[in-house]
């Protein structure tokens, strides 16, 4: 399987690592500039042992371009950009497989590619830049989500098992959609709340509030009635101070890093709820104090 990456970062290097280890032949192109065949290390982490050094090899960029997949691992944002129509031109009938999950991202997608062609994948791991390399962790019991088509869905669902990596089919559309809306207003108030999980946790009304009106507004963007079961703040509290226990990294740490740097994603998240909440009368003040909240980007 060729396999064309575009967006050669963390989550970009890790699957890369994880489709060659299954096989495929993996070229990078970061934002319409190719990256070099040179050998890079990544670190799989463990919580009570050392890292996993882990040696990714690309192939040089070819002239031909024949491609079997091309996988969209950039930022929601870059998905609405004229790169992606110009990409179109040269995959062809390639599968394409997109990480984005803002609301807006798939319909877009499937203004360049046929619907039938696109794969939404879900992340399930937390991976950071480090001056070793790309280090990554899968936390205990989670599963990347698949959601597509059976022949095209089916290749990337294989591919990642043959990597020993937890993967689960979605049968329904909206797994990306809804997970972002169940998380992204947390963050939100995470940035307002300048990164400190112990200033987050001392109010979470405002993140509950705001993650429930996300969820009302995509899932009338699916057409479906809102899903019942909703994170109360009280659980959210006991999550939140868990996690840092959790993870075989500085997690406030990471969360300020990563997600800083894709600031104007969570934004433009926010930007999508409010304004389809406001044209359905859905409620979204909550929604909009954390927006109003957030330092410009």
């Amino acid at each position: 399987m060729r396999i064309l990456m575009v967006g050669a970062g963390a989550l970009g290097q890790v699957f890369g690592l994880w489709l060659t280890k299954a096989g495929a032949s993996v070229t990078y192109e970061a934002r319409q500039k190719t990256t070099n065949s040179d050998i890079k290390t990544l670190y799989r982490l463990r919580r009570f042992a050392r890292p996993v050094p882990e040696e990714l090899r690309a192939r040089p960029y070819p002239a031909d371009g024949v491609w079997d997949a091309v996988w969209l691992c950039v930022p929601s944002p870059a998905l609405h950009e004229p790169w992606v129509r110009d990409l179109r031109e040269r995959v062809g009938a390639a599968t394409v497989v997109t990480i984005g999950q803002d609301p807006r991202d798939l319909p877009a997608l499937a203004g360049i590619w046929p619907a039938e062609q696109i794969v939404q994948l879900v992340p399930s791991v937390l991976a950071h830049r480090t001056p070793a390399g790309i280090a990554y962790w899968s936390p205990p019991g989670t599963a990347h989500t698949v959601h597509g088509t059976d022949d095209r869905a089916r290749p990337v669902v294989t591919a990642l098992r043959a990597a020993g990596v937890r993967v689960r089919r979605a049968r329904r559309p909206g797994t990306a959609e809804l997970g972002a809306a169940r998380m992204i207003p947390y963050l939100a108030a995470l940035e307002a709340a300048d990164w400190s999980l112990p200033a987050l946790r001392a109010d979470l009304t405002t993140p509950a509030t705001a993650t429930r009106e996300a969820v009302t507004v995509t899932a009338a963007l699916l057409h479906r009635p809102p899903p019942r079961l909703n994170v109360p703040a009280p659980a959210a509290n006991l999550i939140l101070r868990a996690l840092p226990a959790l993870a075989p990294f500085d997690l406030p740490r990471y969360l300020r890093t990563h997600f800083t740097k894709v600031g104007t994603q969570t934004r433009k998240m926010l930007d999508t709820w409010i304004t389809e909440g406001t044209s359905r009368n859905l409620p979204v003040t909550a929604l909009t104090a954390l927006r109003e909240s957030l330092p410009h980007h």
